[in-house]
This record gives C-alpha cells, structure tokens and sequence, in this order.
C-alpha cells in the first residue's frame, strides 16, 4: 500500500531580503506548493540583498505572512506622509513595485491563530491573546516591562518567559537569540542577514529545518 503524503504546514523565519537562502531553504524542506501550507513571520524585506526579489518570490508562492516590524514601518510612514532612509531605499529599490508593496503589505495580518498554533512577528503580552494586543506590541515586543513602555530591555523577563499559555506560539523578530525551543513558543530568527542561518519550522512534527547563510549582508548591531 502506498502512503498518503501528509499536508504539512511549513512557517519560515525572517528572510530579510536573502533570497538565495530562501529558495535553498524551500528546496531543502521540499515544499510542495499546492499541498502544503507556506506562512512566514513577517520581515521578509529590507537589510538583506534582495528585497525586491524576495516580495515577488513570496506573490509567487501564494504564500501567507505576518506583519513584521520593518513592513509595520513602511506602512507608517506612507500613512504619515515621512519618507525614512529606508523608506527612501526601499522605494528606490521596488521602483514602480513599490505601490504593489505598500498595498500588499497592509493587507497582512498582524497575527494569524489556528486550533494549534500562533503565528505573530514578535510575541505576546504575558495573559493576554494576540487579539488583546495592539499591532505595535505584536510586531516589535522582546521583553516585557508590565505595561508595554519599554519592549526591549535587557533588565526585563522575556515576553515567551512569561508566557503560559498551552498553544504554541511562533515568533521572528529576535534574531540575537539564534532560535528559541521550548514546549509551547518557538523562535525562528537565526539570523540569516547577519550572515548565520534562515530557519524554517514544520508542523505539525515541530521538525526545525534550516540552510547557512551565504555570507554576512548586514552588520550587527
């Protein structure tokens, strides 16, 4: 008898315009677009090599994302009318994408929940749903303070220290971590554009799957 192929559900850590890491990472995984499942945690533009590329390879796999910090960002300024540095390089970069961008960005969800797991960019006020949290906590939290003030002091717990929740939740943004393992949160930042490794995570095995990076794109703070 032959066996049925299971449907997988493949999330991907932030790639940050690395696309040659990427499509390594894809063919490493063995995605199989159609069947399984492809969502990534957001920031998958800017800092790395290609941005550009990288939009249009994720419109190519009908792929779902997260929004990320850096796209949270772009959307900002374009609301406000300010044109930041990366603003200005990214909208250089996409040329007449670059509305494409801006349009297909703010269509992303802050976070993405199922009966299994939660997908968000940074993580979750402690005790509280991805629901009760505002999209600038989600995006960007790394520690937590007790009010949300001050989301990356190193004085600080750790949002996922805190978290108690049974559901597993899935979380980028940290890339100095190098990847988080635990029972109930998982991190995927490791990295990539600071010339370490893009992670991928495969459900619903919790197998972790990742390619080294090509070399260093972006120095380290």
């Amino acid at each position: 008898m032959t066996d049925i192929p299971k449907r997988r559900n493949i999330i991907i850590g932030d790639v940050h315009g690395c696309i040659d890491e990427l499509n390594a990472l894809l063919d490493k995984v063995n995605y199989r677009p159609g069947f399984d499942s492809l969502a990534f945690l957001g920031d998958i533009i800017n800092r790395g090599p290609c941005s550009k590329e990288t939009f249009i390879r994720f419109k190519e796999l009908n792929a779902v994302s997260v929004l990320g910090n850096h796209e949270r960002h772009l959307l900002e300024c374009s609301r406000r009318g300010y044109k930041s540095r990366n603003y200005l390089k990214l909208e250089e970069e996409y040329g007449d994408l670059f509305s494409e961008l801006l349009e297909n960005i703010a269509d992303w969800p802050v976070f993405i929940e199922t009966d299994d797991y939660i997908l968000v960019h940074g993580g979750l006020i402690p005790g509280k749903g991805p629901e009760q949290t505002d999209s600038r906590i989600l995006t960007s939290i790394r520690t937590w303070d007790g009010e949300g003030k001050d989301l990356n002091n190193p004085g600080n717990p750790s949002w996922y220290e805190l978290y108690k929740g049974a559901k597993l939740v899935v979380f980028g943004h940290w890339a100095a971590l190098g990847g988080v393992v635990q029972q109930n949160v998982i991190g995927l930042d490791t990295g990539c554009v600071y010339g370490r490794e893009l992670t991928a995570l495969i459900l619903p095995e919790k197998k972790l799957v990742n390619v080294p990076a090509l070399k260093q794109y972006h120095p380290v703070f």
